[in-house]
């Protein structure tokens, strides 16, 4: 099942997932600086994202999200724990965080 199917499936949610990929900057308490994951999908409480690298659950994480030329995406800044760290492919990881902590603008 890949992740739009998942998604599918999983969308009863009280704020629905918008499928959307973008270049997000992340970073953990692991990370001296911001590493760039690629978005997804997202809702107003939970992001997710593949990142080349496996993070610990339940990690405090960092998040950008910065608007494209196009600005079909908002401005994002985020801090959320991670909830899922799933192997989908050599040093490829699907992150599933849940966002506590969103405000928008930059």
């Amino acid at each position: 099942m890949n992740i739009n199917e998942m998604n599918k499936e999983n969308n009863n949610r009280t704020f629905p997932r918008l499928d959307a990929q973008c270049p997000v900057l992340y970073r953990t308490a692991n990370n001296k600086g911001w590493k760039v994951a690629k978005m997804q999908n997202f809702s107003a409480t939970g992001i997710h994202m593949i990142a080349d690298e496996k993070i610990k659950l339940s990690s405090k994480i960092n998040i950008q999200i910065k608007p494209g030329s196009k600005k079909t995406i908002p401005g994002i800044k985020a801090v959320g724990k991670v909830l899922r760290c799933e192997s989908i492919a050599d040093d490829k990881y699907l992150i599933s965080c849940h966002l506590t902590d969103v405000s928008s603008g930059f």
